[in-house]
């Protein structure tokens, strides 16, 4: 991920040469993080999960003729990842952050991490990261930080299109859904959601990070132009609907 300084924009860089061959992922190596750069890395893993497991299906993908993309939309191989992601954050990421000599939850995040990947890399990411990359370029926030605090706020516009999938996010992060149909199972995973962001100390607010009312048209309209996670979102919005989420989250 690069900053366009011109645009104040953050843009990805995409290519099958930057695919490594092999990956040795060592959880010994992030022992050292500070407990702010294990927050906001984890819940970027759980952003990744969740955005990759409420895509667009991968049968409705909208990608014009001509055009390609590195995006499939959701599909089984993805759920699969994501499922797992979702399930180690839920269980691992308090005590990462709580105590980072925990080695058992240094290993299972390492794991998450690299699955969420997995299930990112192939679905997609979508609204969430759109509405990010205007905001960190702007006020200098990690990505993760500024996913987290985005990440409910787009939750709750996309639950209408992704209940029965939302229900399950709760199951996956350990709350407990009984007796819930899927409208209240979905809520409950936004609860959950929004519960962990605060005991692992990310901001409920994007006015907590220095964003001002003026920011938001201009945010919005960026992250509107980000076509290619548009697409994978369950819900295409409007431009209006993306400056309603940013005020909400204000």
């Amino acid at each position: 991920v690069f900053t366009d300084t011109d645009k104040q924009l953050k843009v990805s860089c995409l290519s099958n040469y930057l695919r490594p061959a092999a990956a040795v992922v060592d959880p010994l190596l992030t022992v050292s993080c500070p407990a702010k750069v294990t927050a906001d890395s984890g819940i970027d893993a759980l952003t990744h999960a969740i955005e990759g497991y409420t895509a667009i299906d991968n049968s409705a993908y909208p990608l014009p003729d001509g055009e390609r993309s590195v995006y499939q939309g959701k599909n089984p191989f993805a759920d699969m990842c994501a499922e797992k992601t979702i399930r180690l954050v839920g269980k691992y990421l308090r005590r990462a952050v709580r105590d980072g000599n925990d080695l058992e939850a240094r290993d299972g995040m390492a794991l998450a991490a690299t699955m969420g990947g997995l299930a990112f890399s192939n679905s997609g990411v979508a609204l969430v990261h759109a509405m990010e990359y205007p905001v960190g370029a702007a006020v200098h926030c990690s990505h993760g930080q500024g996913n987290g605090i985005l990440l409910p706020y787009v939750m709750r516009y996309n639950s209408a299109a992704r209940q029965e999938e939302f229900g399950y996010i709760a199951e996956l992060i350990g709350d407990d859904t009984t007796g819930e149909n899927e409208a209240g199972a979905a809520d409950a995973a936004i609860r959950a959601v929004e519960n962990l962001r605060k005991d692992i100390g990310i901001p409920n607010r994007l006015s907590e990070i220095g964003v001002k009312e003026e920011m938001i048209p201009t945010f919005a309209e960026k992250a509107f132009n980000v076509k290619r996670l548009m697409r994978v979102n369950p819900r295409y919005p409007t431009l209006e609907e993306i400056e309603r989420i940013f005020r909400e989250a204000l």
